[in-house]
């Protein structure tokens, strides 16, 4: 197994070298090289924060998806329930949890071989022909693609060999896990190389639908490469890349983990779930999570293709300076049939976005080859990107009880008939879409051998633009059908369900964003460093019911930065230690907001004031003795709201309809995470045995933004091991592999469905084991 964990700089781009340790098995922890500002560097003299895992560490572990992958990233955070439904954040910044909004951006940038994707639903199914994920830690811009506030995910992919090489994975666990895998490396000609690999990944249901008698959350995974590599002279080169990979199943969904109390704070009575379930006549499962078993009687099938071509040109000019050109174009589909109460209910039979978003990027850059005394790179970027959504919710026979009784428990039951909102949909038609560009460049003063100072800049220019369009219809009864003595109120209900609208929206803006690094050798072996950076997150707009007092545009936010670095090789080389210690302010921090200014009272996603984040950072890797290896990481955050003033009340304190969060731990960021991996391998004859484990620990943090008691997710700790046999060359290796080894019962993420009675969760994967077979020609 290599484990990869350090600090270095690293390049979110397909040319770039995938960290590499070369070490023998009982001498010191080896480097880790990367190539950092587009030229191999150690890692130890790159001063930025970076984690690091190699193809073959998650292969070892079992990983084959990047929310699996996040139990080795100790900053990094992702919660959600769907393709569409994620959010993350690295050091508790990114996107608050309440924002899933297609006219707000993320804050952390993910990347695959160089190319910006917005959509995290693009990058957290199947990994493909993997060759390392590296998590990089703080605002980023002035070196490649998209300006990021929190941090960057970058994913990169193995380039075609012209030496003809043929893989092949086969993998088989419980719940029926298969996954297959086959790649063929070959040439054409001595110019021209390529790659084709595909990936099959399928398992059986982890919660049975007792409605449907079915596993549901299952997989059903395709994903297919073609990647040509050219190279007609020693100094330039071409790699054109095309991938397709579809996602399709009974997935997207939550279970109930609590029913929300019937007596509030003040000791008001509500009318709970269990008298509104009696009142339709609907007798609930028994609330038990980990029984993972739902009762869902609305389709919850869906499907989620994506697909893209990406070309990188690098030239190698007279002098060694090399220019570089990234051009992509990538379509994401997400198409879900998801019930709007998740329950076995009929009260709304759809709560859907259906999305369908293009992009293309187009990057310039030019580097210089290092080793000089000014060492910089600088470019040229744009981004567009579009987002066509059509919103429909629906409404059943049910929706009329649920729904309009009045909330205390001795009120009767609703007089309106079932006709009244049954077969009712609100439709919003929703196109946000950005024009993004973006000048940047940095430099290195290599003032000595042991001092250096960088400095870097970035010049943004950014037009937003929206189209809503909201319209009602469906089979719904006509008003003039009911007794005239309630139309008025059947219309009124009807228009507060499904409102209309229709508005266009436009903005521009500009910003300014840096970066300042004194990095200075103490020793040959110890390198420290201080930086400064300011990040920039995109401003945003409300695509939602225009009303009064509602704010369309989002302003954007701005992140500064300051961190100080240690990096260290101790006892020969046989430790490597690094820490870092991180101060964010995040300005014009984008969330949810109250407004009592305005008749009615309207609720939005807007400025609401500033986030803090303030923390420690370590990363470790021993080679303690003969074949043990091991890597500890860890971190320490401290995420707060400076400023937060009329945020949503929890559900508890929902009489008074806002609260002050300012000063409190935000959403989203447990203080602690740690994780660790130890392997031991071993000659066996002619062959190589190996085992090992690795184990992680989260502390809890609430998932909802508004920090809601109901939403805290407790604390966890995972454990996971792995042991196995292969030759020395691998040509083939047999694995046995545990994930969860404990089956230990954790939540991924809970929200609140006040208008259901209920605490939603998404649950984490339970054990999973398996045996894997892999083998090269």
């Amino acid at each position: 197994m290599l484990a990869l964990s350090s600090e270095a700089y690293a390049e979110p781009a397909a040319a770039a070298a995938a960290p590499s340790v070369e070490a023998p098995a009982d001498a010191d922890v080896g480097e880790i090289t990367v190539t950092a500002r587009y030229r191999q560097e150690s890692a130890q003299k790159v001063p930025i924060g970076i984690t690091a895992l190699s193809a073959s560490t998650l292969a070892e572990q079992g990983a084959f998806n990047l929310k699996q992958v996040v139990q080795q990233l100790p900053s990094l955070n992702i919660q959600g329930y769907s393709g569409r439904n994620q959010t993350i954040t690295i050091r508790g910044i990114g996107t608050n949890a309440g924002g899933t909004n297609d006219g707000l951006e993320q804050g952390v940038g993910l990347y695959v071989d160089g190319v910006y994707r917005p959509r995290t639903g693009s990058v957290i199914t199947d990994l493909i022909d993997i060759d390392s994920i590296q998590l990089l830690r703080g605002p980023q811009g002035t070196l490649f693609g998209k300006n990021t506030v929190a941090g960057a995910i970058d994913i990169r992919t193995r380039e075609p060999t012209f030496t003809p090489e043929a893989k092949a994975e086969l993998t088989y666990g419980n719940y029926n896990y298969l996954r297959g895998y086959v790649s063929l490396d070959s040439k054409i000609n001595d110019t021209l190389a390529f790659r084709v690999s595909y990936l099959r990944t399928q398992r059986d249901g982890l919660i049975y639908n007792t409605t449907y008698h079915q596993d549901w959350d299952n997989l059903n995974n395709n994903s297919a490469r073609v990647d040509l590599l050219w190279k007609p002279a020693p100094n330039f080169k071409l790699r054109l890349t095309g991938d397709y990979s579809i996602q399709t199943g009974n997935v997207g969904f939550q279970s109930i983990a609590a029913i929300l109390p019937t007596t509030l704070a003040n000791g008001t009575q509500v009318r709970g779930f269990y008298r509104r379930a009696a009142d339709i006549g609907y007798t609930p499962l028994p609330v038990d999570p980990f029984a993972r078993r739902t009762d869902i009687d609305s389709s919850q099938y869906d499907k989620m293709p994506s697909w893209g071509i990406q070309a990188r040109a690098d030239w190698t000019l007279s002098g060694g300076t090399t220019l570089t050109s990234i051009s992509a174009y990538r379509r994401w589909k997400w198409i879900p049939n998801f019930d709007g109460d998740q329950l076995g209910a009929n009260i709304s039979t759809a709560s859907n976005v259906a999305t369908d978003q293009q992009q293309f990027s187009q990057e310039l850059r030019l580097a210089s080859p290092g080793n000089e005394t000014i060492d910089y790179t600088a470019g040229l970027y744009y981004f567009w990107q579009k987002a066509d959504d059509t919103q429909i919710t629906g409404y059943g026979r049910d929706a009329a009880t649920w729904l309009t009784t009045p909330n205390t428990p001795t009120a009767a039951v609703s007089t309106l008939p079932s006709a009244a909102l049954n077969g009712l949909y609100a439709y919003a038609h929703i196109v946000p879409a950005t024009y993004s560009y973006a000048s940047y460049g940095q430099a290195t003063w290599n003032i000595s051998p042991s001092l250096r100072l960088t400095g870097g800049l970035r010049f943004t220019y950014e037009h937003k633009t929206g189209l809503y369009d909201a319209t009602s219809g469906g089979t719904v009864a006509p008003i003039a059908s009911f007794d005239p003595a309630i139309q008025a109120t059947v219309a009124a209900r009807r228009a507060a369900l499904a409102p209309t609208g229709s508005y266009n929206a436009s903005k521009d803006t500009k910003n300014v964003s840096g970066t300042l690094v004194a990095a200075y050798d103490l020793s040959p072996d110890l390198h420290s460093y201080a930086s400064f950076s300011r990040g920039y997150k995109s401003p945003g707009i409300n695509l939602v019911a225009r009303s009064n007092g509602i704010d369309i545009f989002v302003k954007p936010e701005k992140v500064d930065d300051y961190e100080i670095g240690l990096k260290s090789r101790l006892f020969g080389g046989k430790i490597e230690l690094n820490l870092d210690l991180f101060w964010s302010e995040d300005s014009n921090y984008q969330a949810n907001y109250i407004n009592y200014a305005v008749t009615p009272v309207v609720s939005y996603i807007t400025n609401v004031g500033k986030l803090r984040t303030r923390g420690v950072e370590v990363d470790a890797r021993a080679n303690p003795a003969r074949g043990l290896t091991l890597t500890a990481s860890g971190a320490y955050d401290d995420a707060r709201y400076v400023s937060y003033r009329n945020a949503p009340a929890p559900y508890l304190l929902s009489y008074l309809s806002s609260v002050d969060l300012s000063g409190r731990p935000a959403s989203g960021a447990p203080k602690w995470a740690v994780t660790g991996t130890a392997e031991y391998t071993r000659q066996a004859g002619s062959l190589e045995a190996y085992v090992g484990g690795d184990a992680s620990y989260r502390s809890g943090f609430y998932a909802a933004v508004n920090l809601d008691p109901l939403s805290r997710v407790a604390g966890y700790a995972l454990l996971g091991a792995h042991l196995g046999l292969r030759q020395p060359d691998a040509r083939w290796d047999v694995s046995l592999w545990v994930r969860n080894l404990t089956d230990k019962n954790y939540f991924n993420t809970k929200s609140i469905s006040t208008a259901y009675g209920t605490v939603l969760a998404a649950l984490g994967e339970p054990r999973t084991f398996g045996v894997t077979l892999r083998g090269k020609l």
